[in-house]
């Protein structure tokens, strides 16, 4: 009798022991109750803590908003630069120039324009 009663107070135990895990209080003390409370025991500490498993979710989150938060700036960004980089600028100045469109004066004035907004 003293075994069983034994084994009962050992599942409850373990039952409080799963209580602040994922397995939940049920979980481990059904587990310990059927199989053994060592058993129930060893389930009961593999399963994830509460705690962490939603500390990794708010971190998961974390960084998903950091990551919108980061493609919104690089979107706004290439909206004032217009999608060309400085090469690019520097190439259509460089054609407009050869084609007799810039003087000579405009051309150096529009080229340190763009040199300056690089920096």
């Amino acid at each position: 009798m003293g075994i069983f009663l034994g084994w009962i107070i050992f599942s409850f135990v373990i039952g409080f022991i799963g209580s602040g895990r994922k397995i939940g209080f049920a979980g481990a003390f059904f587990l310990s109750l059927l199989l053994s409370p060592l058993i129930g025991l060893i389930i009961t500490l593999v399963s994830k803590d509460k705690d962490a498993e939603q500390y990794q979710k708010q971190v998961l989150e974390t960084q998903q908003q950091q990551a919108k938060a980061l493609k919104s700036i690089q979107g706004q960004q290439s909206i004032t630069t217009g999608q060309k980089s400085v090469t690019e600028q520097l190439e259509s100045l460089q054609k407009m120039k050869e084609t007799g469109h810039l003087t000579d004066e405009e051309y150096q004035k529009a080229k340190n324009k763009v040199i300056a907004s690089f920096d």
